[in-house]
C-alpha cells in the first residue's frame, strides 16, 4: 500500500473530538453561563496527545505489535499501583484515590487491552503476527520506461534519484532478464525498493496469469521482498552461532516457479522470479552471476561463485519447445 493508511488520524481525532468543545465555547459564549476554562483546556491537551501518538503510529507502524504490548505492560504496571493506593491507601497513609478517577483508568485499560488482543488476533488468523509484513516500503519506484532487447519488452521501474553505482546495478538487471527463464528482478537498498524490471507484460508468458495481472504480480513481489529480507535477518540472529556467516540465498521453489532471495551486503539485496518450473535452475545462476556483478559495481569481491554439476538426461524426456508446458502462473 503506497499511501500511508494512519496519515489522516490526527485530522480524524481533532474533527470529531474538537467539534463538540468548540460548540460547547459557543454555547457557553451565547448563553453567558460560567465556563470551566480547566476543563477545556484538559480536552484541548489529551486531543494534541491523541494527535500526536497517531502521528508517531504513522511513522513507526513497521514497529506497531512491539509498541502495543510495551503500552499494554505499562498501563498495566500504572493500574497495579493505582488498585494498591485505591486499596491501601486509606489504610497506610491516610489518603486514598477518588473512585471515580480509578473507574475511569481501569475502563481505559480494558478497553486498550481488548482492542489489543483483537488486532493481534486477526493478525495472527491472516499467517502475519507482525504487520511489519503488511507494512508500507515506502516509496515505490515510479518512473517508467520500456526498452526492446530482441525479443523482449522489458519494463523498467525506478525510484526518481538514484545513484551512478546503482544505475550500473540496473543495466545489469536490465542484460539478464528475458521472457525465457528470469523473468522479474527488484533491487532493493536501505530498506526501500530502488527499481525493478520485468518482462511480465510479454504476449509469450500471459498464459502463466490467471487470477492475477502483471501489475499484482508487481506488488505480491515488492511485497514478498520486503518479508523475505526481515525473515532472512531473523534467521542470521538465530544461526549467528554457527559461524557460516550470513545467509546469502534463500530459493522459494514452488510449484510453478521460484522466487530467489540474494544477499549483496548489509543494506543491499535483489529478488528475483521465474514463473517457468523448468527454468528455475537457469534463473537462479543467472542471480548469482548478477549479485557477484553488482557486488562489483560496489567493489565488493564475488560472493556465489560455483559450479553447477550437469544433470543426467538419460531418464527425462526433453520437450520441445513448441510443445505447451501443462503449469502455469507461480
Amino acid at each position: 500500500m503506497d499511501t500511508d493508511r494512519f496519515s489522516k488520524l490526527p485530522a480524524v481525532i481533532a474533527s470529531f473530538v474538537l467539534l463538540p468543545v468548540l460548540l460547547e465555547l459557543l454555547a457557553w459564549y451565547i448563553e453567558g453561563e460560567e465556563y470551566d476554562v480547566a476543563r477545556a483546556a484538559t480536552v484541548v491537551l489529551v486531543i494534541v496527545m491523541l494527535a500526536l501518538i497517531s502521528t508517531v503510529l504513522g511513522r513507526i507502524r513497521a514497529r506497531l505489535p512491539v509498541l502495543m504490548v510495551i503500552a499494554l505492560t505499562s498501563t498495566a504496571a500504572v493500574e497495579v499501583v493505582l488498585g494498591f493506593v485505591a486499596a491501601f491507601g486509606p489504610v497506610l497513609w491516610r489518603g486514598g484515590l477518588p473512585g471515580e478517577l480509578h473507574g475511569l483508568i481501569t475502563t481505559g485499560v480494558s478497553a486498550f487491552a481488548f482492542v489489543t488482543g483483537v488486532y493481534l488476533l486477526i493478525q495472527y488468523r491472516r499467517g502475519l503476527y507482525l504487520p511489519y509484513l503488511e507494512a508500507g516500503m515506502g516509496p515505490l519506484p515510479t518512473a517508467t520506461k520500456r526498452r526492446v532487447i530482441g525479443e523482449s519488452e522489458i519494463l523498467i521501474r525506478t525510484l526518481p534519484d538514484i545513484g551512478p553505482s546503482v544505475e550500473k546495478a540496473l543495466t545489469s538487471c536490465v542484460a539478464m532478464v528475458d521472457q525465457e527463464d528470469l523473468h522479474f528482478v527488484a533491487y532493493f537498498g536501505d530498506l526501500r525498493c530502488c527499481f525493478y524490471t520485468d518482462v511480465l507484460d510479454d504476449a509469450d508468458l500471459a498464459h502463466f496469469f490467471h487470477d492475477t495481472d502483471p501489475e499484482e504480480r508487481r506488488r505480491i513481489y515488492l511485497k514478498a521482498g520486503n518479508q523475505l529480507n526481515w525473515l532472512t535477518q531473523r534467521l542470521n540472529q538465530q544461526l549467528r552461532r554457527l559461524e557460516g556467516g550470513v545467509l546469502i540465498r534463500t530459493v522459494l521453489d514452488v510449484e510453478r516457479g521460484a522466487m530467489f532471495f540474494y544477499w549483496i551486503d548489509e543494506t543491499r539485496y535483489l529478488i528475483g522470479v521465474t514463473l517457468d518450473q523448468r527454468r528455475v535452475d537457469v534463473a537462479d545462476d543467472k542471480m548469482a552471476k548478477l549479485v557477484d556483478t553488482i557486488r562489483g559495481h560496489f567493489t565488493l569481491p564475488p560472493i556465489n561463485q560455483r559450479q553447477r554439476p550437469a544433470r543426467p538426461q538419460g531418464h527425462l524426456r526433453s520437450i520441445p519447445g513448441s510443445e505447451r508446458w501443462p503449469e502455469s502462473g507461480s
